[in-house]
């Protein structure tokens, strides 16, 4: 799974591809990533336990990419 989040004034663009399949959740803060992934995973029937490949960063602050990885980094806790 790869995962963009880019940021475009005070939204974050978050885009998720696994294989073919991509969705793009606009959020307000980082501390809802959690709530992205878990409606991805719902949406496409994936498992969460499958390995979260590269991240990318596009325009976003240093608050944003660390909450981001603390929250990846939990999953795979």
């Amino acid at each position: 799974m790869k995962i963009t989040v880019s940021q475009h004034g005070k939204k974050l663009i978050i885009e998720f591809q696994a294989g073919r399949l991509t969705d793009k959740y606009y959020i307000d803060k980082a501390e809802d990533f959690l709530i992205c992934i878990d409606k991805f995973v719902r949406k496409r029937k994936i498992s969460i336990i499958s390995p979260i490949g590269h991240i990318e960063f596009e325009n976003t602050g240093i608050l944003t990419e660390r909450v981001t990885r603390a929250i990846i980094g939990g999953l795979g806790f």
